[in-house]
């Protein structure tokens, strides 16, 4: 009698579990319910995959959508907590190999929170690879793959417009708070994008240095990209370059750095900017921004 019982409550169970949809009952037992990411790109993929509402948590960096801004925030992708990571309850974390320290994902690992990492690579093959990554993590392989197509066709197109004559000398800013600006040589995410849209970086050392007018004179860029100005900078920045081709003929450029610089899938638009601002460039000023 009481195993009788105990079948009809399974058979309950089976008919009703077979009225759930397909795509429910996959998530139930294969697809992530509390997603976080880390980094800007990582987030914009998650969103251009439509899983945004797999989303408990996102970084700093994150800032477009704006929607994902309203998500609770897990901090500085460099400087990442455990605590504030689990009081998220995750099962699945997204995060790009920038994202640190190494500890914080050792641990997460041990409370038993599944981490995917993406590679650290600057280039249209490295976000066609992250989208790759992200979308076989959320399993969204087919979304992914039309993605990457997307991405693709949109910036081949971009590139398409570079025209065949000798490239341009371009120096790429940041503004560093007390640090004054500094100037991206090689091996940063800003000379990855000259690169890409065949621009000669005006410098040539590794990693960010700090740009004096006499540096910026001996650099002699016929355009100039600024990103994360303060909103005082302008005269630092026409003081800094007044000596140089691009401010002597008005080719000074603020830019969204987000955007500029972050891989991800609005990687098409941002060469189409820098195309734009390098090889056509209109006649505006980064002290008018």
């Amino acid at each position: 009698m009481k195993n009788q019982r105990v079948l009809r409550l399974l058979m309950v169970c089976s008919s009703l579990l077979a009225l759930l949809p397909l795509t429910a009952r996959a998530a139930t037992h294969d697809q992530p319910q509390r997603v976080i990411s880390i980094d800007g790109s990582i987030t914009e993929i998650v969103y251009a995959l439509d899983q945004q509402q797999q989303l408990v948590g996102v970084d700093t960096t994150s800032r477009y959508p704006a929607a994902a801004q309203q998500l609770p925030q897990v901090g500085y992708m460099r400087q990442l907590s455990v605590e504030g990571i689990l009081s998220l309850q995750p099962d699945l974390i997204l995060a790009s190999e920038d994202a640190g320290p190494a500890n914080v994902f050792e641990q997460l690992q041990q409370a038993g929170v599944t981490i995917v990492r993406t590679p650290r690579e600057y280039s249209l093959a490295g976000v066609l690879n992250k989208v790759e990554v992200i979308a076989r993590a959320l399993h969204q392989s087919q979304r992914g793959a039309v993605l990457q197509q997307q991405i693709q066709r949109q910036a081949q197109q971009a590139l398409a417009r570079i025209p065949a004559r000798p490239a341009p000398s371009a120096l790429f800013l940041l503004g560093a708070g007390n640090r004054g600006l500094m100037a991206a040589g090689q091996g940063t995410q800003a000379s990855a994008m000259l690169q890409l849209v065949q621009a000669s970086n005006a410098v040539n050392y590794q990693g960010y240095k700090p740009l004096s007018p006499e540096g910026a004179i001996q650099a002699a860029p016929d355009v100039v990209i600024v990103g994360h100005t303060q909103p005082d900078a302008g005269s630092q920045i026409i003081e800094t370059l007044a000596m140089t081709p691009a401010q002597q003929h008005n080719r000074v450029f603020a830019v969204d750095v987000s955007l500029m610089l972050g891989f991800g899938p609005r990687l098409p638009q941002a060469i189409d900017q820098l195309v734009d601002l390098i090889w056509y460039p209109p006649q505006q000023t980064a002290a008018s921004h």
